[in-house]
């Protein structure tokens, strides 16, 4: 069933209340609520109008779903224009390992709908339904009751507190093996949550069927400590998938938010961040391409700089010889010169990763890429700064060989 109620619209972008919009005042006090309660992170509010900023993603606002997509160039804003970037960000998720699709075709056909929050509710749902069909993990766990006969330990204290009068009684701690454990009370927990924001009938339909198969477990409130605490094994690997996706429902979900009607999930990502993890990705490839020898890729941890203070470059390439430093810039810019700050981070690099070359690597616009220049210093004049753009997509569809071109564009010279 397709969801019709859904708004599309790009990051920075402004979302004002309308009354012939979908997004209407209820939906503007539940976000703004959000935002205060999230600092305004994901977004700004203003009279009447919310002001998103560089996080894509989905936000749920009870019936209504927002999704926030990248936007990297000055084309208008026409329904083309959004799905092409609406498949460029699932795409870029699935690469980056932040949701798991077969192809973006296969999951529009399945739903009849390529909304990203119905992608991940089917998934939630699709792994929950495997763990479902090949068992509950169980395990034992240590309870306390209050019961007719001696089983386990009695709990003197309690006894002579709860049996004084009632002598038949035996209040005892024992082992339980059941399935009433952390895994299934995550996955009991999101299910309820789906229940509540869903409107499709389909997603309702599968999720009270498996509703029925955890009438034994507990329904508990669930933070971020649970999900720290637990470790998979050979046992509980099967969960994986589905514990992560509960956690993303779990933890993103603000229910009511003191509005008393509007429920809000919000699944959004730093579009900085998803665009260096993409580009990394794209270039790790060439590790395994037998016509590119001696190549490593790296994302660089942080550093110590000074003091306690760090430096972090985004990606490290190294050959047999040299090393080279990519840092990848999700701007828009009106003119093919660095900043004052960006010339300075990139020397720092050179020095600090004995780099010959910095790389600022752009997503192509109307600027082309500029050769490499040095940094004007008799000592440091073998060190060099370049501004590069690259075209991600390949006929309107995210560039499957990325990487290579990357290569080719920027890297096969300096490497020969």
């Amino acid at each position: 069933m397709k969801n019709n109620n859904v708004i599309r619209v790009f990051e920075h972008q402004t979302l004002k209340v309308d009354i012939e919009s979908k997004f209407n005042s209820s939906h503007f006090r539940a976000l703004e609520l959000y935002g205060y309660k999230t600092k305004e992170k994901y977004f700004s509010v203003g009279n009447k109008r919310i002001k998103f900023s560089n996080y894509v993603g989905v936000i749920q606002v009870n019936n209504l779903t927002i999704e926030i997509l990248p936007k990297a160039d000055f084309n208008e804003s026409s329904e083309d224009i959004k799905n092409k970037w609406h498949d460029a960000l699932l795409e870029m998720l699935n690469v980056c390992k932040l949701i798991k699709l077969d192809s973006i075709t296969n999951a529009k056909l399945k739903l009849n709908s390529a909304t990203i929050l119905d992608l991940y509710f089917d998934l939630f749902i699709t792994e929950t339904e495997r763990i479902v069909r090949h068992g509950f993990k169980k395990e034992y766990r240590n309870i306390s009751e209050n019961i007719n006969k001696v089983k386990g330990k009695i709990k003197f204290e309690k006894q002579i507190k709860m049996n004084y009068i009632h002598k038949e009684k035996f209040f005892v701690e024992h082992n339980i093996y059941d399935n009433d454990n952390i895994l299934n009370r995550i996955v009991f927990k999101a299910l309820l949550i789906l229940l509540k924001l869903s409107n499709n009938p389909i997603f309702i339909n599968r999720i009270n069927k498996l509703l029925l198969s955890f009438e034994n477990i507990t329904e508990v409130n669930i933070s971020e400590k649970d999900f720290s605490k637990i470790v998979f094994n050979r046992s509980s690997e099967r969960y994986k998938q589905a514990i992560q996706l509960a956690k993303l429902i779990i933890l993103k979900y603000s229910p009511d938010l003191k509005c008393g009607k509007e429920n809000v999930l919000a699944i959004l990502f730093d579009m900085n961040l998803l665009y260096e993890n993409y580009i990394y990705k794209k270039l790790k490839s060439l590790e395994v391409n037998k016509n590119i020898p001696n190549i490593k890729v790296h994302k660089q941890n942080r550093k110590q700089f000074w003091e306690n203070r760090g430096i972090r470059a985004d990606i490290i390439i190294e050959t047999k010889n040299k090393n080279y430093v990519i840092d990848t810039k999700w701007k828009l810019l009106n003119e093919n010169k660095p900043s004052d700050n960006d010339l300075k981070q990139m020397f720092v690099y050179n020095l600090h990763y004995n780099s010959d070359l910095s790389i600022l690597l752009y997503p192509k616009t109307t600027l082309n890429t500029i050769s490499k220049k040095p940094f004007r210093n008799d000592l440091y004049c073998d060190r060099y700064c370049q501004m590069a753009f690259v075209d991600i997509f390949d006929n309107n569809k995210l560039d499957k060989h990325l990487g290579i071109k990357i290569y080719q564009e920027l890297l096969s010279e300096e490497l020969l």
